[in-house]
C-alpha cells in the first residue's frame, strides 16, 4: 500500500541531503509508541539483516538549488510518496495527516493539501516501473589495509542485478518465514541511467534514477513495489512507480 501527500507552503527549503528529514517527518506521524519502535528498531528480521519494509519518494515538485549553502527550495507546492508492505503503516501515517492542518518538515510548516490512497495489486507478472528516489545497491569488502570499503554498483553491471533479485527474496523470508516458491527478475531498461550521490547523516550513499522491467511471481513483484528496490528503502532510497 502507498499514500501520496500533497503539500503546500509559503516556503520549503531544505538541505539538499534531506532523506533523514523526511525519514524523521515519517516516523513521527506514527503514535503508537511501541509499533514505531517496532518500525525504527526491529523490523523483519532475516538472519542478521533487518528489513523495514518501507520507503519514500524525492519530493517533487518544481524547486532550485543553492549550491553555496547546498540547499533546495520548492516552489508553492510538492508532493511525496510513501509506500510500505504493512498496511498498518500507510494506515498510521493516513490517520495523523488527515488530523493535521499542517505539519513541520524540517524548519518549514507545510500544509497538507490533500492525500491519496493506493493498494498495488499485480495484475500479472510483467511489470514496468520508474524510479521516484534513487535505488543504490553495494558490496562491503575488507581492502589489502585490511579496512572496510564499500563498493556501489552501476546498474548495468551484473552484481546489482543479482543484489536486487536476492533482496526482494529475503524480504520475503523475513515476512513468511519460509522460501519464496517463485523467481523474480529485474532488468535494467534505462537508457541514460541518473547518478546520485547522497549523504544519509555522514554516510554517502550512490543510486541510481532510471527505469526497470520485473517479472516473475506476482507476490515478490508486490513486495518490490510495496518495500522498494535495493538497499537503503527505509533512508529513502529505491521507491518504484509504475509506468506499464
Amino acid at each position: 500500500m502507498r499514500i501520496v501527500v500533497y503539500f503546500d507552503f509559503k516556503k520549503l527549503e531544505l538541505p539538499i541531503d534531506y532523506n533523514h528529514v523526511l525519514q524523521a517527518v515519517i516516523l513521527n506521524l506514527i503514535d503508537d509508541e511501541e509499533y514505531r519502535k517496532f518500525i525504527h528498531d526491529e523490523g523483519f528480521s532475516f538472519f542478521k539483516r533487518k528489513f523495514k519494509l518501507y520507503t519514500f519518494s524525492r519530493l517533487m515538485g518544481e524547486f532550485s538549488l543553492d549550491s553555496k549553502s547546498r540547499t533546495i527550495s520548492f516552489k508553492d507546492n510538492a508532493f511525496l510518496i510513501i509506500s510500505s508492505y504493512d498496511d498498518n503503516f500507510c494506515y498510521y501515517l493516513m490517520k495523523k495527516l488527515l488530523e493535521f492542518k499542517d505539519i513541520k518538515i524540517g524548519r518549514n510548516i507545510v500544509n497538507v493539501k490533500k492525500v491519496e490512497i493506493e493498494d498495488f495489486k499485480p495484475d500479472g507478472e510483467q511489470l514496468k516501473v520508474v524510479t521516484r528516489s534513487p535505488v543504490t545497491a553495494y558490496s562491503t569488502v575488507i581492502d589489502e589495509n585490511s579496512s572496510k570499503k564499500t563498493i556501489f554498483y552501476h546498474p548495468d553491471d551484473f552484481k546489482f542485478k543479482e543484489l536486487l533479485e536476492k533482496n526482494i527474496e529475503k524480504k520475503y523470508i523475513a515476512i513468511y518465514r519460509k522460501e519464496p516458491e517463485g523467481k523474480i527478475n529485474i532488468t535494467h531498461v534505462g537508457k541514460l541511467p541518473k547518478k546520485v550521490v547522497l549523504k544519509y547523516k555522514k554516510f554517502k550513499i550512490v543510486g541510481w534514477m532510471s527505469a526497470f522491467d520485473l517479472s516473475g511471481d506476482p507476490e515478490l513483484l508486490k513486495i518490490a513495489y510495496d518495500t522498494g528496490l535495493g538497499s537503503k528503502n527505509s533512508q529513502g532510497f529505491g521507491l518504484i512507480e509504475r509506468i506499464g
